[in-house]
Formats: structure tokens, sequence, C-alpha cells
């Protein structure tokens, strides 16, 4: 593939995934304010997260294998219409219910970009292809997660947060238009691939496949370390720490910020460095921040800088994390590639909605909320870090 069709794949689909990951965040730090303007708790707030987080999970059981069947671009084309639709019903929603039920089915459509994105990767790169490629995506998606809660908490302040909606939606229109007019197709329609006994078969094959599913927790985890610090963080950081609502985006623009030079190191080292390296690296980091964060919560220690802090080096190391484990995945299993890239994507968003709905029911006023889902989450990876290293033992020894 030519360099110019390479950066066109990757710049249409880092927009599509964009415009879906900051459709949570540019609203986060109005989470706080919309208790008293619903009428509401804050659980139920909450839940305009955590439910779409796990609708995103399902989402992408269908999309994978839709992708298969009709083809890569139609399917993510159509989804990101219907996202867009779902954006500005979120801005028109009149109780927490509406909205929860919007963003639900923002969640559910916004899924598309992330399956049919890997699926697109499978279909053209190998493994180190992969690693870099997706070392660029994530470099450059985390640009809006980074902006976007800027931005949400000016237009909140100066507009109200219906408007961050309407902007989502704007940007959904034009993330449309460019997927219809420059995203090719990279793979021919499969006839056969919504037959119920393939569909199943396919995800009951990649649930039994032990390098898969180690591979593609460890991505769950990290967007389970991510939702926990969404849902969790604007409560923590506005409401108990006492920061500015406008203020609290460079915050979460500072963690973004270890990710992107964590994604920045991946890149650059992959092809360099064998990728088992690069992913231990990445998961010692995560290890390290995620004990200090519950070291500083055990000594009520916690204040905005060790929060945003030890969360910063989390996803420092979730930058290789991401780059190196879901290629891995992907190359483990000759499975089709919608169906890997949707059990691979249901893994992940529905790790990431669990860790969420559990800040959610833990609600409180203090930082256990986060502390115990995100203690649960550091368990997980020590376990699968260790599983991982006994993967790899056989492949070593054979060669």
């Amino acid at each position: 593939m030519n360099p110019a069709n390479f950066r066109l794949i990757i710049g249409v689909l880092v927009l599509a995934s964009s415009v879906s990951i900051m459709s949570t965040d540019i609203y986060a730090p109005s989470l706080p304010h919309l208790p008293a303007l619903f009428d509401t708790n804050a659980g139920m707030v909450k839940l305009t997260i955590s439910l779409n987080v796990l609708m995103f999970g399902i989402g992408q059981m269908f999309h994978g294998p839709l992708s298969d069947r009709f083809g890569r671009k139609p399917v993510l084309l159509a989804a990101i219409a219907l996202f867009t639709v779902s954006s500005f019903a979120c801005a028109l929603a009149q109780s927490i219910e509406q909205l929860i039920l919007a963003r639900m089915l923002q969640g559910f459509m916004g899924a598309a970009e992330a399956v049919v994105g890997m699926a697109i990767f499978r279909d053209l790169f190998d493994e180190k292809q992969q690693v870099r490629a997706l070392a660029i995506f994530g470099m450059s998606i985390a640009l809006g997660p980074a902006v976007a809660p800027i931005i949400g908490g000016y237009v909140h302040i100066w507009l109200g947060w219906r408007a961050n909606f309407y902007l989502i939606g704007a940007a959904g229109i034009l993330a449309t238009v460019l997927i219809w007019k420059l995203l090719p197709e990279s793979a021919a329609p499969d006839a056969g691939a919504l037959k119920l006994s393939r569909v199943i078969g396919n995800y009951a094959a990649l649930l039994s496949d032990k390098k898969f599913i180690t591979y593609a927790a460890m991505v769950g985890i990290g967007m389970g370390i991510i939702y926990a610090f969404i849902t969790g963080a604007p409560f923590i950081l506005i409401s108990q720490l006492g920061i500015a609502t406008e203020k609290f985006g460079y915050y979460q623009a500072f963690i973004v910020g270890a990710y992107f030079i964590g994604s920045l190191v991946s890149m650059r080292l992959a092809g360099r460095m064998p990728t088992g390296r690069l992913l231990g690296i990445g998961l010692a980091l995560v290890l390290a921040g995620g004990g200090a964060f519950l070291i500083l919560a055990l000594l009520d220690a916690i204040t905005p800088a060790s929060f945003a802090g030890s969360f910063a080096v989390m996803t420092l190391g979730l930058g290789p994390v991401f780059a190196v484990a879901p290629a891995r995945a992907m190359l483990s299993t000759t499975r089709s590639a919608g169906s890997a890239a949707a059990m691979l994507g249901a893994c992940e968003m529905l790790i990431g909605g669990l860790a969420a709905g559990a800040v959610s029911l833990l609600h409180g006023d203090t930082v256990w909320p986060v502390g115990i889902p995100i203690m649960c989450l550091m368990l997980a990876v020590a376990a699968l870090a260790w599983r991982a290293t006994r993967l790899a033992r056989p492949a070593a020894t054979a060669a």
C-alpha cells in the first residue's frame, strides 16, 4: 500500500473514531450539573456513560458480522449517520430518561467505527504494520479526549450542555460525508457471514482461544481504567476537590497527553523492539500508576495533582498496550476479521462499561467509588501479564 492511501485510510478512521469518543468526553464537565438540571440524582446521570459504554460493546457484536456480510464501508457509513441522528436526540432530551435512551443509541451506533476500523487494519496490514498503524491511530484519536473536555467546559459555561451535543452532531455530518466520498472498501461481501450457526461458531471459537481472550482482556482492562476515570473524575475533581468546571478539561488533557506520549513511543519502537517487550513495559507502567493511586487513597492523600498524576502513569502505559495487544489478538486467530474485531471490541467496551457501572453504583463522597474498580482492574492486569508470559514460552522455546 502506498503512503498516500495509508494516510487516507488512517485519517478517515481517526475522524470517525474521534467523533464517537468525543461524544462522551465533551460533556463530561457538565455531568455534576445535570442532576439539578434534570431534577435527578448523580447515579442516574452516570448511567448516561455506563449504559452508553455497554451498548458500545454490545453493538460491536452486530457490526462485525454485518461488515463481513455487506462490506466495511456500507456498515460504517450507515452507523455514523445514525450516530449523528442520536447526537441531536441527546441535545433535544427533555428528561434524564430520554437522555439515557439517546446515549444508548449513540453508543450502539458509535461502536461501528471501532470494529470496522480494526477489521480494515487486519484486511490490509501485517503485525508490524498493524502495531505502527494502531500507535498512530491511538496517538491521533488521543487528541479528541484531550481537547474535548476543555471545549466542553467552556461551551457549557457559554451556551449550556445541549450545545455540546449539537457540536458532536455537526462533526458526525462531516464524518459521514468524508466516509462516503473517501473511504475505500477493503473486503468483499461474504453472503454467508450472517448465518446464525456461523456467527455463533465464530464467537464460540474466539471465546475458547486462550491467546485471543488474553490480549482482548488486556484491551478491556485499559478501557476500564479510562472509563473509571471519565465516570468518576468529574465528581471527584469538581464536586469534592473544588476545581472549576471549565478547568476540568485541563486535568483530562494531562492524562490523555501521557497516553499520547505512550503511543508516540510505541510508534517509534515498532519494528525496533520485540512487541512482547513493548507490551511488558506498558503493563508494568499501568501497574505502577494503579498501585500509586491506591496507596494515595489509603493514605487519604488524594489531591487534584496526585489524582491526575497517578492516572497519567497508567495511561502512559496504555499507549504500548493499545498498540500491541489488539494486533496480537487479531493475528492470533484465523476467524473472520469482522467477527474477531467485534469480539475484541465487545471485550474492550463491556469491561469498560462494567467499570463505569461500578463507579456509578458505588457513588459517594470519597475517592473509593473509583478506587475499588481500579483495585480490581490492577489485580486483573497482574493476572493477564502472568498469563501472557506463559503463552509466550512455547513460541520462545520453539524459536
